[in-house]
This record gives structure tokens, sequence and C-alpha cells, in this order.
């Protein structure tokens, strides 16, 4: 069902958008939490919609905004101008978080090629409709995305790599319990980030019928190295899960030391106490 006020998304998926030659510049950053397409067009109806999921809009004539519900966006030959506007108008979404800030990448786009090839940092098609443009899209998405991811991660490995190094050289765990939990806490939900959305680094649904744009996104994979950069994700996801898992034993072992010595301790003031009481009425006999 359309939103009132709102244009119906055109069904013509091979539409040109953008006719004869041209040069685009494509533009991606990233939010945190998800991006509500539903609410985005029920809160900025004057934005002219080309696709209704994943949400496509055309803010300027010849300029188009990809919008991915796991939070990247895409522009289109955008003018800072919009790309400012667009910005503003996703921080008044409730469920969605602030925009990651150094997360961004780039892309340029050569349209009306003679032949399709993807390159370093650029792309050439023959022609530039609403599927090539959701497949080129996606897969800038799940670029910025894994850039995020990445650098989270890093921040996860960072926080930990002391407490093992305190492991490995001195056999220690130098860190309070609410300190180790705190680390513990912030690497679980920094996996938990992650693997709720590895499921979106399946293939487009556009790919499914068409030849030419399933290979076209397999070059796209390929250019951005999704594979591997999700490879090594995953690989330091369970390292920090093990990891993780580790410092909870060795906090449990601690603290049950630390029951089992104030037990000892309390034994011991007592028999202490105990003497003291009775020593010297023993000692009178």
């Amino acid at each position: 069902m359309d939103i009132p006020g709102q244009p119906a998304p055109p069904n013509a998926k091979n539409a040109l958008l953008i006719e004869g030659k041209a040069t685009l510049r494509l533009v991606a950053d990233y939010f945190e939490g998800r991006i509500d397409g539903r609410a985005f067009r029920t809160r900025f109806p004057h934005h002219r919609v080309i696709s209704a999921n994943p949400l496509v809009i055309e803010p300027e004539q010849g300029s188009f905004v990809y919008l991915q519900k796991f939070g990247a966006i895409v522009f289109w030959n955008c003018s800072d101008r919009v790309i400012a506007t667009l910005h503003e108008e996703l921080g008044d979404l409730s469920s969605l978080g602030t925009r990651v800030e150094g997360v961004r990448d780039h892309l340029t786009v050569h349209v009306g090629a003679a032949e399709e090839r993807v390159g370093f940092s650029e792309v050439w098609l023959r022609d530039c409709t609403l599927d090539r443009l959701k497949i080129v899209s996606l897969a800038l998405a799940q670029s910025v995305a894994l850039e995020h991811f990445e650098v989270s991660v890093r921040g996860a490995m960072a926080k930990f790599e002391p407490v093992m190094a305190g492991l490995a050289h001195r056999g220690r765990l130098f860190l309070t319990h609410l300190e180790a939990m705190k680390i513990i806490g912030f690497t679980m939900e920094i996996r938990a980030a992650v693997l709720e959305n590895l499921t979106l680094f399946d293939d487009p649904p556009e790919t499914w019928e068409s030849e030419s744009l399933a290979h076209l996104d397999s070059d796209l994979f390929g250019q951005f190295d999704l594979a591997e950069r999700l490879g090594a994700i995953q690989q330091k996801l369970a390292y920090l899960s093990d990891a993780a898992a580790k410092v909870i034993d060795l906090l449990t072992t601690r603290k049950s030391h630390r029951l089992e010595w104030i037990v000892i301790i309390l034994i011991a003031l007592e028999i202490v106490f105990f003497l003291a009481e009775k020593l010297p009425a023993l000692l009178r006999h």
C-alpha cells in the first residue's frame, strides 16, 4: 500500500535513470541503528520515490539516494547540500542513531560504456537502470558497513590486547571485576551487531533472473573484497568470543579463591578471639 502523498514507485526496473553518457560520483555513509524506509517516507513525503524496497529516492533531478535498512546510505551524483540535508532528515528518525564519523566510501560510475566492467574505485555501465543502481549501491553499502564493523572489532581487539598480554607475560589478570565485565560487555555488543547483519550479504534478488546483473554483482563483490573482509571479521569475532569466555572463567576462579580465603581468615579470626577469651582462664589453672 502506498503512503498518501507519496508517488508510487515505477514498475519498470529497466527504465533508464540517466540518459546518455555521464560520470557520477557516489558517496556512502553509515548510521548506527536501522533505517525504517516506511517511517522515512511518512516523515518526508516530499521526496520522489523510485523504489520502495530497498528505498531509492530522487531528491533532485538526476540525483539519487539509496537507503539500506542496515544503516547504509549511498548518494548518487548528489551535491554537498543534498547530502547534508539527508543527514539531517535521517537524524530525525527514532530508529536510527548518529552517523558514524570517519566511515565513508567512494565510487565513480561511468554510464554509457561500450562494455560493463569493474575497476579500482570505478565502475563502467552500459546504462543506468534501477536494477543496476541497486546492485552497485548494495555493494558500496556493504563495503561501508564492513568498514564500520572493522573499526568496531579493532576497538574490541585493542581493549583485549593488554588483558591477554598480562596473562601471557605475568600469568595474572590485572583487571578489577568491573573493568573486565565492561570490556566483555563491549565485545559482546560488537559481536551481536556484526552477527545480526551477516545475512545482509546474500545475493541481491535482482541477480536471480539476469546473468549480466549476476556478473556485475560478482565483480563488485570481488573488487570490494567483501568475502575476505567478512571472513577476517568472523575470525576476529571467534577469537574475541573465546577470549571473553577465558576471562570470565578466570574471574569466576579468582572470585572463588577470594571467597575461600575469606572463609579461612574468618575461621582464623574466630580461633584467635576464642583463644584471647579463654587462654587467660586456662593459664590461671
